[in-house]
């Protein structure tokens, strides 16, 4: 029986896997090389004083100060919560 006789279709398979599993190693790299560097991005834009906001004990001092909760914006202290000036307010403000 000659089925086995002819190999280069088996090591091109194999070499195929090979560089796949290359190529995804590579990826998983850059990934988290990626995902370490810009760890400090996403805390600085979800942060409460990039959104003009202030930190609050809870919501319903900043609704009486005239502000918005943010729901997204993080206040260092524990259950705080990040109070952002009404959009309504700010537009008489700036007069758009």
């Amino acid at each position: 029986m000659k089925i086995f006789n002819h190999k280069t279709g088996v090591s091109l398979t194999l070499q195929t896997v090979i560089v796949a599993v290359l190529v995804l190693i590579v990826l998983i790299v850059l990934i988290a090389i990626f995902m370490r560097s810009s760890g400090g991005l996403v805390g600085t834009i979800t942060s409460c004083e990039d959104r003009d906001g202030q930190c609050y004990s809870d919501s319903k001092s900043c609704i009486a100060s005239g502000g918005s909760v943010y729901r997204l914006g993080r206040c260092p202290g524990d259950n705080q919560v990040c109070c952002v000036p009404d959009q309504t307010h700010a537009r008489e403000e700036y007069d758009y």
